[in-house]
């Protein structure tokens, strides 16, 4: 008889936008994706810092508009962290220029919200290729 492996654990999301909205919507999106989970939603970056260090999610979803420390400052802070999450930066729209400043700052991605399914589809796959 084989024996069932055990199932890993799935892996931990939180969400750090203003814009409840937004917010519900992803928060519905990720519960859906198998293999993952959320572990909350902040709507200020001071909230976000808390959600982190509390909750120790795997992935930051991060609004680079986020009051009140905006965008990459707030990055280069998360990913100083010992053990800090993958950073998955969002903006309004995607461009190669906001790709590389969010890249030089330390975010894993940066996805637009204008295509914001399959941009986060392919940063987890990156992120996690055993789990794509």
């Amino acid at each position: 008889m084989a024996q069932a492996r055990p199932r890993p654990r799935p892996r931990r999301i939180a969400i750090a936008d203003d814009s409840p909205a937004f917010v519900s919507a992803v928060s519905t999106y990720v519960e859906s994706l198998p293999g993952y989970e959320l572990a909350g939603t902040a709507r200020t970056s001071v909230q976000a810092m808390e959600l982190v260090e509390a909750q120790l999610p795997d992935v930051l979803l991060l609004d680079l508009g986020l009051p009140p420390m905006r965008g990459l400052d707030f990055v280069r802070r998360l990913k100083a962290l010992p053990g800090g999450p993958a950073v998955v930066a969002m903006t309004l729209f995607h461009t190669p220029e906001a790709a590389a400043e969010a890249r030089r700052a330390g975010a894993d991605a940066l996805v637009g919200k204008e295509a914001f399914v399959s941009g986060l589809n392919q940063a987890l796959a990156k992120l996690f290729p055993a789990a794509a």
